[in-house]
């Protein structure tokens, strides 16, 4: 059986429960990269990359078959989790790992950076030491995506961010990175920060990441048997406040493309480029002189955004590629989502696989603006504006959720009407009077509860794989203190631009409304802040948002 892409993954494999969500099948969606999409020959055994939509995983413009795939999460410190397939982000860096028909079998969700917000200014703010950008050209990579933000000036000092991204290097040689997402995260202690080895000293156990200087002390380091050295690339982990500038390592991972040699994927900015045989991406030494580029008017320089394709020597940390797609406006960095309408408002606000989209300005077909709803399934593309995609068309596929296509991942809301707790069966009633079955298997995760708070009556949202016509391997979020009354919206998402009276969820401002947020106060503490996950019951009065009952989501 092929190894996963980094050493991190089978360990969690090892660890972690094994957790099985399905997504929806599906081929390559770029024609020029076919050869790495889902089945045929050729396919890579790893690949790293940016998440650009969702219809199966779609990385850096390639959707890839997730039908069978596992998927965890590095976001946090010590060994990596498993997590739902649905909490996947626009934005998220992963390191995949397939099977000989190209299909995924298990995907890491690994940031580059965690930790305290030092310095911001107009165009960047900092943390650990390292400057972090947001980029607005498709050009260069990825937009930015921000969650528990509307921009990049939303940002302060103190707040805790997440943050996946490209590693450049500036004008004065100074490491940065060009985020492709920054999410505001709960006030904790640990930190991570990933960059090149500089002034390693084995004697004393340091080295250092641009500013940063990393003590190793006892800390566990992976892959087993790859030694540190200048040059590599590393996460870091730490359990602790950093003392100044100084950091004490919990666990350090040597950042390597694969485990073996073979075929790989990967995308990134150019750097130390000379020639076409001779230049880097993530840190890889690539040799594209023999290969094939797309478009064959493009040429190779530094900071370009490249996907390449190629043989990868594991010994030598490099890859021999055939295949190198430069990145134009359109590609990667459009957006391509295929999913159940959730979380509606209008055609400017509501939720596809957990993503705000605005079709205010969108070209319909196989339906209009005016059938939008709850339980449509769509196919919709667009560009990343901040918190949201900016539709450019919407294609309904199916107007309720009992017609979805079989095999795709649909959310879900109703009323529970029949639970067996031995078998995990269950039919909920929905809003438009149609019921959906299903099963909730020992993988199915749950939140704001558990399985034990199952009661007939009981406001749920539950997304999972849709096959004739059944629910199955599915994230249950159990909606406490939330009612299906008539005239009343339930929402759910990240909010961001939290006050004393409102905040914005799904791109629309919400008056609190004097509703106490269980847990604790608006802001800080317990309670709601920028970031947090909540369910909200929505009223319309005088053209306003008003809520009428809050509740933070719980892992």
């Amino acid at each position: 059986m092929l190894h996963n892409l980094f050493s991190r993954i089978p360990a969690a494999l090892a660890v972690a429960a094994t957790f099985l969500l399905a997504g929806c099948g599906g081929g390559g969606v770029v024609a020029l990269l076919a050869e790495v999409g889902t089945g045929g020959t050729g396919s890579p055994i790893a690949a790293i990359g940016v998440v650009t939509g969702f219809g199966s995983l779609i990385v850096d413009g390639v959707r890839h078959n997730d039908t069978g795939a596992q998927y965890f999460s590095e976001a946090e410190q010590g060994a990596a989790v498993s997590m739902p397939m649905t909490d996947v982000m626009l934005g998220h860096a992963m390191e995949l790992s397939f099977d000989a028909g190209g299909n995924i079998t298990s995907a890491l969700m690994s940031p580059e950076i965690v930790g305290p917000v030092s310095a911001v200014s107009a165009n960047s703010v900092t943390v650990l030491g390292t400057s972090i950008t947001a980029n607005t050209e498709a050009s260069l990579g990825p937009v930015t995506s921000f969650a528990g933000y509307a921009s990049l000036a939303d940002i302060r000092v103190g707040d805790r961010i997440e943050v996946h991204g490209l590693l450049k290097t500036d004008n004065q040689g100074k490491p940065y990175f060009q985020a492709t997402l920054i999410e505001q995260r709960p006030a904790a202690n640990g930190v991570r920060l990933s960059g090149v080895v500089s002034q390693y000293n084995a004697g004393n156990g340091s080295f250092a990441l641009g500013t940063e200087i990393v003590t190793i002390g006892s800390a566990a380091i992976s892959p087993a048997g790859v030694s540190l050295a200048n040059g590599l690339m590393v996460t870091v982990w730490s359990d602790s406040v950093p003392a100044g500038n100084v950091i004490s390592a919990s666990v350090i991972r040597i950042k390597r493309p694969a485990p073996a040699n073979g075929k790989v994927m990967l995308s990134g900015p150019i750097s130390s480029y000379i020639s076409n045989t001779s230049f880097q991406v993530r840190n890889v030494a690539v040799d594209a002189g023999a290969a094939a580029i797309t478009p064959s008017s493009a040429s190779l320089d530094n900071d370009k955004y490249v996907v390449i394709t190629g043989s990868y020597d594991t010994a030598a940390n490099k890859l021999k590629a055939s295949s190198v797609t430069v990145s134009a406006n359109a590609s990667p960095a459009a957006v391509e989502v295929h999913g159940m309408v959730a979380n509606f408002v209008s055609a400017s606000s509501f939720t596809l696989r957990g993503v705000v989209i605005d079709a205010s300005n969108a070209a319909f077909s196989g339906g209009t603006a005016a059938q939008l709803a709850n339980g449509a399934f769509l196919e919709v593309h667009g560009s990343v504006a901040n918190n949201a995609v900016r539709a450019a068309t919407v294609q309904f596929i199916a107007f309720t959720p009992g017609q979805a296509p079989n095999g795709s991942v649909i959310e879900v809301g109703g009323t529970l009407s029949a639970y067996d707790p031995k078998t995990g069966a269950f039919t909920m009633n929905m809003a438009d009077g149609s019921s959906m079955s299903g099963n909730m298997g020992a993988g199915t995760v749950f939140r704001n509860g558990s399985a034990a708070d199952l009661v007939v009556g009981q406001p749920l949202s539950i997304a999972g794989m849709f096959n004739n016509h059944a629910l199955s391997g599915m994230a249950v979020n159990i909606q406490a203190g939330q009612s299906a009354t008539p005239g009343i919206m339930q929402m759910s998402g990240i909010v961001s631009n939290v006050t004393a009276n409102s905040f914005m969820l799904n791109g629309v401002t919400i008056h609190r409304n004097g509703v106490a947020v269980p847990g604790g106060g608006m802001m800080g503490g317990g309670g709601m802040m920028g970031g947090s996950r909540v369910n909200v019951s929505v009223e319309l009065v005088g053209g306003q948002y008003m809520a009428t009952a809050i509740s933070l989501i719980g892992g």
